[in-house]
């Protein structure tokens, strides 16, 4: 996991926030995203930026609820109250992370 940290960090994130459940990064443009502790490399977007971007969109492994999503909006799930949600994003290396933590945030996420 710190590998993942040390990678968050050489690409203008800082760390937020750690939970049991996931780590919060914020990019230096405000973006929040989520590390989340799985045996897979897996992170989460906000879905106000995903559902606005088709690449995005198309290369999201599905929508993921956690109460630990603070900065992400709610909706309902399977339970009775609303829940924090985002759009996940599995990587098989530290390496594809990185990769994929070096895209033009302005341009992907279309950040005014």
């Amino acid at each position: 996991m710190e590998a993942l940290k040390i990678e968050f960090t050489q690409n203008h994130f800082t760390l937020t926030k750690e939970t049991a459940k996931s780590i919060e990064f914020e990019h230096e443009n405000g973006q929040i995203v989520y590390l989340l502790h799985n045996k897979e490399i897996t992170i989460v977007l906000n879905p106000k930026v995903v559902e606005g971007n088709q690449y995005l969109l198309d290369r999201s492994f599905k929508t993921n609820h956690n109460t630990s999503f603070q900065h992400f909006p709610k909706k309902q799930n399977k339970g009775k109250e609303l829940i924090h949600y985002g759009y996940s994003f599995k990587f098989q290396s530290p390496e594809e992370l990185a990769q994929f933590l070096k895209i033009d945030w302005k341009r992907w996420l279309m950040i005014d």
